[in-house]
């Protein structure tokens, strides 16, 4: 049984890995952009998984955070 200082971890550190997965797409972003604009399909592909990897922490994350609440 968590105590409600567990609670608050799992809020805690799930909001700081949602703001930094958030953050890293937000600079990929800029990547995926420029291998379109060059045309380089490597920035695009990273750009891609990085993107899904976010949707996917996402969907993890926030679970558990509504559930510590």
């Amino acid at each position: 049984m968590e105590s409600a200082m567990g609670m608050n971890a799992n809020i805690t550190w799930g909001g700081a890995g949602l703001v930094l997965a958030l953050a890293g797409t937000a600079f990929v972003i800029s990547e995926i952009q420029h291998g379109i604009e060059v045309g380089n399909p490597l920035p695009v592909a990273y750009g891609g998984a990085v993107v899904l990897a976010t949707v996917i922490a996402v969907l993890l994350i926030v679970p558990s955070m509504r559930s510590s609440s």
